[in-house]
This record gives structure tokens, sequence and C-alpha cells, in this order.
């Protein structure tokens, strides 16, 4: 049984919460995507176009959905690895080398941040297509998700580091699976 205390609740809530967002974008996504597919072939003639913001829309939802829910991947850890080299590797070298990638993932996300936060800054009065030119709909906008997904990733990668340090069979039992071979 796995013991409960406020550190997962509030884990757990924040796991929900991303993942919660991310499924509501993606649903926003499917039915802006499905209204202009129903204005452009089927009410084009009786309202003499289709939606001309309905593509600018479907293209903000698609960037926000790819960083936050690369944020949700990082936090299952379903990254890309290899996980069947590195399943048979000792639980030392496994230990090692998840801080060693996630220390690589920490400073690809810095370096994301870091260029996203000023290409936001820059595009604040810039408009999207046939969005109005004012918040959220200015092109700043494109760099919000870049920012927050990078920061839920930095999050989630700081958890891993700190569960190979205090719970390292955490680590250990998503990579090899449940039976653990304590080869150290």
């Amino acid at each position: 049984m796995r013991k409960t205390n406020k550190n997962t609740s509030l884990k757990t809530r924040l796991d929900q919460g991303v993942r919660g967002i991310v499924l509501l974008l993606y649903v926003l996504m499917i039915l802006v995507v499905g209204l202009q597919i129903l204005t452009r072939w089927f009410l084009g003639d009786v309202i003499g176009s289709s939606l001309p913001w309905t593509v600018n829309i479907s293209q903000m939802l698609l960037v926000y959905i790819t960083f936050i829910g690369a944020a949700v991947t990082s936090s299952k850890r379903e990254h890309i690895s290899l996980d069947l080299l590195v399943s048979r590797l000792s639980d030392r070298t496994i230990r090692a080398l998840t801080v060693v990638r996630t220390m690589l993932i920490l400073i690809f996300v810095g370096v994301l941040i870091y260029g996203a936060y000023p290409l936001y800054l820059s595009n604040r009065g810039f408009g999207i297509g046939a969005l109005p030119a004012h918040p959220p709909f200015t092109q700043a906008w494109l760099y919000v998700p870049v920012i927050v997904g990078g920061v839920l990733i930095a999050v989630y990668g700081i958890r891993d580091i700190w569960q190979v340090l205090m719970d390292p069979e955490t680590i250990l039992n998503d990579i090899k699976g449940d039976d653990i071979n304590n080869e150290d």
C-alpha cells in the first residue's frame, strides 16, 4: 500500500490539473477545427466564406497542447529513452543516468525559457492573422506555453532528482518495472 501524505496529494493535484488543462485544450481544438470544417465545406455558401479566425485559434491551441503536453509526458517519465538498454544496468548506474538525463533536460528547458521570454516581450503588440491584436491573441501569447510548459518540465525534473536522492526505488520501478533487482 502506498503512503499518502501532503506532498503526494499536492503532486497528484498538480498532475491532474496539468492533464486536465491539456485535455481541455485538446477538446477545444477539436471543436474549433470541427467548426472550421463545418463552415468551410457545409456552410460556406450560406455565410459567404469560412471563419478565418478558426485557423489561427487552432494553430495557437496546437502550440499550447505541444508544450504543456510535453510537461504531461515529463511527469510520467515517458519522454524518449532507451529503457530496454537502461533496464539491464545496475541500480546505481540507472540512478546516475537518471540524474544526468534530468540535468540535461533542465539545461534544455532553461535555454528554452531563456529564449522564449524575450520573444514574448518583443511580440506583445503584434496580432495573429484574423484575430484581434490584443491579449491573449497577440503573437506574444504563442510563447506563453513554452514558458509554462518549460517551468512544469523543470518542476518534474527537480522531482525526479529528488526521488533519485530520497526514494530511488520509485525511479528504478519506473525503469525496470515491478521486479527490482538490487545489484548494488
